[in-house]
């Protein structure tokens, strides 16, 4: 994943972008917290299963995919709220 940073504020929302694209295997669910480096999204690739890691610590905010959808590279996939 790659981020951008939508709120400046303390606790940054951080939007969690897919930089390739394929079909989404998995997800993780909003209100789950994660480390920077954590899986968040799984997509199969025609290279094969690929990982999208978050950017920051933080606790998923909202979810703009589900398994099964195609996503293509620049897609916001989730969003996070940077601890």
């Amino acid at each position: 994943c790659s981020a951008a940073v939508t709120s400046p504020a303390e606790a940054a929302v951080l939007s969690q972008q897919s930089v390739l694209s394929g079909e989404v295997v998995s997800v993780a669910a909003p209100g789950t917290a994660v480390k920077e480096g954590q899986v968040l999204v799984t997509v199969k690739s025609l290279a094969g299963l690929a990982g999208c890691a978050g950017t920051a610590d933080g606790v998923v905010k909202t979810v703009q995919t589900a398994p099964g959808q195609t996503v293509s590279q620049g897609d916001v996939l989730v969003t996070l709220e940077s601890k």
